[in-house]
């Protein structure tokens, strides 16, 4: 019984420290859509692995699935150009 209390013990232990050394700037990207006017025009807005996801309308009012690799990247404004994620490049 008691073998069986401390095997219990020791796995809920480690079981919270693999789960509370996980990443947290993979936890805080899932979290955060990254600013922009982008989020002006586009919706289903989300984050994985660095890739910004999102449907973003076009000029005539249609939303288009599109992404943006490694969108930390971008130094300057994430846009909506038509329909896809662009970096503009302007702050």
């Amino acid at each position: 019984m008691k073998n069986t209390l401390v095997a219990l013990i020791l796995g809920a232990l480690s079981l919270s420290t693999v789960m509370s050394s996980s990443d947290p700037a993979q936890a805080q990207d899932r979290d955060r859509e990254p600013r922009g006017s982008y989020r002006k025009t586009c919706k289903d807005i989300r984050t994985e692995r660095g890739t910004l996801y999102a449907r973003c309308k076009d000029r005539r009012g249609n939303y288009h699935r599109t992404r943006m690799i490694d969108y930390r990247r971008c130094p300057g404004d994430i846009e909506n150009d038509n329909g896809h994620l662009r970096c503009s490049g302007r702050h």
